[in-house]
């Protein structure tokens, strides 16, 4: 079975798939340039996109997480300060979503890195 991709026509930018002979939308003829070249630039806005969806998960993760430390610490801080003790709390929550959501993108991003 060949190895069918998924493409946008060059004349009217329908989604077609790359074993057509023509467009079934506008019915431009397709030659064998036409499907690389269109298939090509396909494949490279997909792995922009991917790559600034791992970095928003990253950035958002690393914020999250951050906000989590600076409450900790703020609460710690404050129950220290204070005569009688006081209560703290500690954001275990904001912190292991922010380091996970943190590590997905760096994961994603390794892996877009070395993908062809």
């Amino acid at each position: 079975m060949a190895d069918v991709q998924i493409l946008q026509c060059p004349s009217c930018k329908e989604y077609i798939a790359s074993d057509a002979e023509r467009c079934r939308f506008c019915s431009r003829p397709l030659d064998a340039q036409t499907k690389q070249t269109a298939a090509a630039a396909l494949q490279k806005d997909n792995k922009r996109y991917r790559r600034s969806h791992y970095l928003k998960y990253m950035l958002t993760g690393a914020g999250v997480f951050a906000v989590g430390v600076v409450i900790t610490v703020g609460t710690i801080a404050m129950a220290a300060s204070s005569e009688g003790g006081g209560h703290f709390v500690v954001t275990w929550g904001l912190m292991l979503v922010g380091a996970g959501n943190f590590l997905y993108g760096l994961i994603g991003i390794i892996g877009e890195t070395f993908s062809k």
